[in-house]
C-alpha cells in the first residue's frame, strides 16, 4: 500500500493536507491468478493451501492442524479490488464454480514438513516393494525400468 497525499487550497482557505491509504494498482489488462497470494503477505511459519468446502475436506483439514485465514491477515482480501465469494465473512473465501467455495487455510510448518516426511516414506515403501516384485520375477513379464533420472 502506498500513501497519496493532496495539497489543495481552495478560495480563501489555508492549504490542506488529506492522506489516503491506496492499494496497489492491479492493471485490467494484465493476466492475475485470482487465487494467488503473495509470499511478502504469508507468514514464513506456515504452509498455505485452498481447500475446497466439499467432501468433508474443511473438516480433515482441521483435523491435520489447519485453521482458517482471515481477511484481517490478508487485507486485499477485504477489499474490491480483489474477487472474492462475498464481501461480508471474515475468512478468505472464493467462489470456484459448481457450487464449491475454496478456503485459504493454514498450517504450522513444522505439522507440514512432518507429513512431507510421511508421504516421502510411503513413496518409497512402495518403489522398494516394486523393487523386490521385480527382482523376484514372480508373477511378472516383460520390463518395467524404475530407476531414477537425475
Amino acid at each position: 500500500m502506498s500513501n497519496t497525499t493532496v495539497n489543495s487550497v481552495a478560495r480563501g482557505r489555508s492549504a490542506k493536507t488529506e492522506v489516503r491509504k491506496r492499494t496497489k494498482r492491479i492493471p485490467m489488462s494484465g493476466s492475475r491468478m485470482r487465487m494467488h497470494i503473495e509470499e511478502s503477505d504469508k507468514d514464513p511459519n506456515f504452509h498455505y493451501a485452498w481447500i475446497n468446502d466439499q467432501n468433508g475436506m474443511i473438516q480433515r483439514a482441521k483435523a491435520a492442524g489447519y485453521e482458517h485465514c482471515t481477511r484481517s491477515e490478508f487485507p486485499a482480501w477485504g477489499e474490491e479490488t480483489v474477487d472474492s465469494s462475498d464481501g461480508t465473512s471474515a475468512l478468505v473465501e472464493m467462489d470456484v464454480g459448481a457450487g464449491v467455495t475454496a478456503y485459504l487455510m493454514k498450517q504450522p510448518m513444522e505439522y507440514h514438513e512432518e507429513d512431507q516426511a510421511e508421504l516421502a516414506q510411503m513413496a518409497d515403501d512402495r518403489e522398494a516393494d516394486l523393487k523386490k516384485l521385480l527382482d523376484s520375477g514372480n508373477g511378472t513379464y516383460g520390463k518395467i525400468d524404475i530407476s531414477r533420472h537425475k
